[in-house]
């Protein structure tokens, strides 16, 4: 792993001080080198737990990311007895969340999936246009749908545009965006599911 950041010249001296010294140098001033100096210690460290937990090599990279800045927020106002015990443990505790999260977002999407395969009207590009269009005129129908959209958060909104509209795939979508396509799968899982139950509600409105 790289260093995350590189010591000015003139703090070069910090590169020899112990863990506890730059502890205590960080928390009075708050320099993020000295956080970085102090990570990099144990960044090859912080990368083996992650591996251990974590089978992607980019999930492992972004979970030593998320650390890092953890350390960056904690260290100031946490007292540590001994660092690198303590960074051990909030990577281990980083990766199990994101396990968590992993098996969370699987059973939400299998949820999906399971319901689109028994709701034929709520399929992949058309399904929402289509199910409005049975209830509603074309113009009310792009009223009450960008209503909706617009409601989203905006990692949702723009995923749903994008694969609905623009008809980009997964990969296209995360080139254009800069998510993940993880990220983007997501996004897409969670806007579909907010969005049925809004045009739900805006459908049973209107009839």
């Amino acid at each position: 792993m790289k260093n995350f950041l590189r010591l000015s010249t003139r703090e070069e001296q910090w590169e020899q001080a112990s863990d506890e010294a730059l502890l205590r140098a960080y928390r009075q001033t708050g320099n993020r080198e000295l956080a970085a100096e102090l990570f990099n210690r144990y960044v090859h460290l912080v990368y083996a737990v992650c591996r251990q937990y974590l089978k992607d090599r980019e999930d492992c990279r972004d979970a030593v990311m998320a650390v890092f800045e953890q350390t960056v927020t904690q260290a100031r106002s946490t007292e540590i007895q001994h660092f690198s015990k303590w960074l051990y443990s909030t990577a281990k505790n980083r990766c199990i969340s994101n396990l968590r999260d992993g098996q969370r977002n699987s059973r939400q999407q299998e949820e999906w999936e399971n319901y689109e395969k028994n709701e034929p009207k709520i399929m992949e590009n058309e399904g929402f246009l289509r199910l409005i269009n049975e209830r509603t005129n074309e113009s009310n129908t792009s009223r009450i749908l960008e209503a909706a959209i617009s409601g989203l958060e905006e990692g949702q909104r723009t995923c749903i545009r994008l694969f609905f509209y623009d008809k980009k795939r997964y990969k296209e979508i995360a080139g254009i965006t800069g998510y993940s396509e993880k990220q983007v799968k997501s996004f897409l899982q969670n806007g579909k599911r907010r969005l049925r139950a809004v045009l739900a509600q805006k459908l049973e409105e209107s009839s």
